[in-house]
């Protein structure tokens, strides 16, 4: 069934920083989080189910004193009457924030506990169904457990105090689709729909497709040649690819972290590279992140040295997967220019190190309990600076920021190990696990997602 909305719309773009609000915020879940509950929901088989507050932000009352001019139409009255806002009307700054405010008091008079790792996680516990688990992003909630009558008794408490839309099990949650096989306890996260009106928009539905999102060795700067006038669209390109990119297609990071470079200065090499990203997508639209039988948590990270011809500088890579796929990776350019490749890896394996200590945590809550995180590094230079605490004349440059890692090695909380891909296709040689072995390993991005699934 259709549906069609109408709103009166505050103009918040006209509101004054310290007279009509003082904060801004909203409550938005972090992707990797999304990604490891239903991880673990695929291999525990838990119920995952959607609920939409319908009108959300009317629930919060305002906190400054405001008024709006009405518009034309809303109701009888003189010309520029005025009205005094009481509730957080959308399109006010401070919005957001005040039905965060709003639903986080609610949520705790049911009895639901924030996470102190991601405020948009909270957990309900009951003696007979155990654990619920709840995400919040902004006005959608996903509430999750093993048991249904818990999930069903944490949707009747919130249908108590807002008015929802029980959506049922989740098909899809933010644009995102969700496809689950309860019989082969499989779930997979896509955005086929986001990929087709995005070849749409830029009118290459019908292009031919490019095997690979960016060529392997290619190296982009800037020339100052053949630029591109004002008022192109590649930013809004590039910021669309950004967000599949960060969501459900990791196997695009690295050239969409490389496009990223060149927002001002634009080239037509850069236009080009950007859609054949875009060529990739129409060979590769269904593909998407899988998750299935339970495993623990793995670390891969990676460096390149100096990949950046314009500024020197490296990029850091690092992937983490769990029952089968990645929950959380990044493809990121390093602030400081590394002086050697050892450099650059050990800034790499700090950075990697940080996301694998919040992601202990996230898990933790999510009822996953394990040991040291399993880190594949390779490059041995780097792997003696993370396990060996001397300074050295090569290494009284480096940041004390990223000595951090020598500290959690040495707690026991990550375990870093020489991971090296031989050159023979889908293979992976593993020193510290399988000796003079050779693994072979499902998935056609192995050098993105190592042992992980990605796939349709």
């Amino acid at each position: 069934m259709t549906r069609y909305d109408a709103r009166l719309v505050a103009q918040g773009f006209n509101q004054v920083p310290g007279r009509h609000f003082d904060e801004t915020w909203a409550p938005v879940l972090s992707s990797a989080t999304t990604r490891a509950l239903f991880a673990v929901a695929a291999a525990r088989d838990w119920e995952v189910h959607n609920v939409d507050v319908k009108t959300a932000f009317l629930n919060a009352k305002m906190d400054k004193e405001m008024y709006i001019t009405l518009p034309v139409g809303a109701e009888p009255g003189e010309e520029d009457d005025v009205r005094r806002l009481n509730l957080a009307l959308y399109g006010t700054t401070q919005a957001g924030r005040l039905w965060g405010i709003k639903l986080n008091k609610d949520l705790n008079a049911i009895g639901a506990v924030r996470s102190k790792v991601d405020p948009c996680l909270y957990t309900w516990s009951h003696p007979v169904h155990g654990l619920v688990y709840i995400l919040v992003y902004i006005y959608d909630l996903i509430v999750a457990g093993k048991s249904l009558e818990g999930v069903q008794m944490v949707k009747a408490s919130v249908s108590a105090s807002f008015d929802v839309r029980d959506m049922g099990e989740v098909k899809d949650f933010i644009g995102m689709k969700v496809m689950r096989d309860r019989a082969a306890k499989v779930i997979t996260l896509s955005h086929p729909g986001h990929v087709s009106s995005l070849l749409e928009a830029f009118q290459m539905e019908k292009s031919a497709p490019n095997k690979m999102p960016m060529v392997s060795g290619a190296k982009r700067f800037k020339t100052g040649e053949n630029l591109l006038p004002e008022g192109n669209r590649y930013a809004d390109l590039v910021g669309s690819l950004l967000y599949l990119s960060t969501t459900t297609r990791p196997d695009i990071a690295f050239a969409v972290g490389v496009l990223s470079r060149y927002m001002a200065g634009l080239e037509e090499d850069h236009m080009r590279a950007a859609k054949g990203v875009l060529r990739y997508l129409r060979g590769a639209t269904r593909l998407g992140v899988v998750y299935g039988d339970e495993k623990p948590v793995q670390g891969y990270v990676d460096a390149d040295w100096a990949g950046d011809i314009d500024a020197r500088r490296s990029t850091t890579g690092f992937v983490f997967t769990l029952n089968g796929g990645p929950i959380s990776w990044t493809s990121k350019r390093q602030p400081t220019v590394a002086t050697s490749m050892a450099e650059a890896e050990y800034v790499a394996a700090a950075m990697a190190t940080k996301e694998a200590m919040w992601l202990r945590k996230i898990l933790s809550g999510l009822g996953v309990d394990g040991d040291a995180v399993p880190m594949g590094e390779d490059n041995q230079a780097c792997l003696a600076l993370v396990n060996n605490p001397e300074a050295t004349g090569r290494t009284k440059h480096v940041d004390v920021a990223y000595h951090m890692v020598r500290d959690y090695v040495a707690r026991g909380e990550v375990a870093f190990y020489f991971f090296s891909q031989r050159r023979h296709p889908g293979r992976w040689h593993d020193k510290a696990t399988a000796g003079p072995g050779v693994h072979h390993f499902p998935g056609r991005h192995r050098r993105w997602l190592g042992s992980g699934h990605f796939g349709e």
